[in-house]
């Protein structure tokens, strides 16, 4: 025993860096070091980046570019629903992965969706007004019975309510988006992101 131990420690003298790469290269990796997805070239690192820093205002600014990228609109710089069904189900699946990691599942599109429904909404569908105006007030999208100016008013800190994130809506827009969020309600189940019974 004590050969081997002389021998390993010989051998870590003289080639401690190539073993050290062979051991790295073996072990398993608990983590996707992929950051990289196949759809558009999208990397992902910086969003999961933002987000375990939990700067929330990056993160909803990296989410945007990222749906911008995917839905093929990143050079118009906003996103019409018709468009929004171009975003693969690869690229909203790991956004909507990276957001609830690393928020404990309080934020995410995931998140979000049950209270799209519990306030009366449904996916790919328009309803009423007053439905989608209860799923802004339950998030904190609509303050004092009124939508709030996006982005800016947006609340960024850790004490924002459950589901507040993300919000990829344009800058200073003042209505919740009621066609596009329902368009992206029907991709969350045509994805499998979300369990949904008519």
């Amino acid at each position: 025993m004590k050969i081997k131990s002389f021998v390993l420690a010989l051998i870590l003298t003289i080639f401690p860096h190539s073993f050290y790469q062979t051991q790295a290269q073996t072990l398993p990796s608990s983590q996707n070091t992929n950051s990289i997805s196949a759809d558009n070239d999208i990397d992902f690192s910086t969003l999961e980046k933002y987000l375990v820093e939990q700067n929330w205002r990056k993160a909803n600014d990296e989410t945007r570019n990222i749906i911008l990228q995917g839905s093929g609109r990143k050079s118009i710089g906003w996103i019409p629903p018709s468009d929004l069904k171009n975003l693969s189900c690869d690229n909203l699946k790991t956004i909507d992965t990276l957001w609830k990691e690393n928020s404990n599942g309080r934020f995410g599109f995931s998140i979000q969706f049950p209270i799209y429904i519990e306030t009366g909404n449904r996916p790919g569908r328009m309803v009423s007004d007053d439905a989608f105006n209860r799923f802004g007030d339950r998030i904190g999208w609509r303050k004092d019975n009124d939508w709030i100016i996006f982005y800016e008013n947006l609340n960024f800190t850790n004490t924002a309510p459950i589901a507040h994130f993300p919000n990829p809506r344009a800058e200073y827009s003042i209505t919740g988006g009621r066609l596009l969020y329902s368009v992206l309600a029907e991709k969350m189940v045509q994805c499998k992101i979300v369990n949904y019974k008519k």
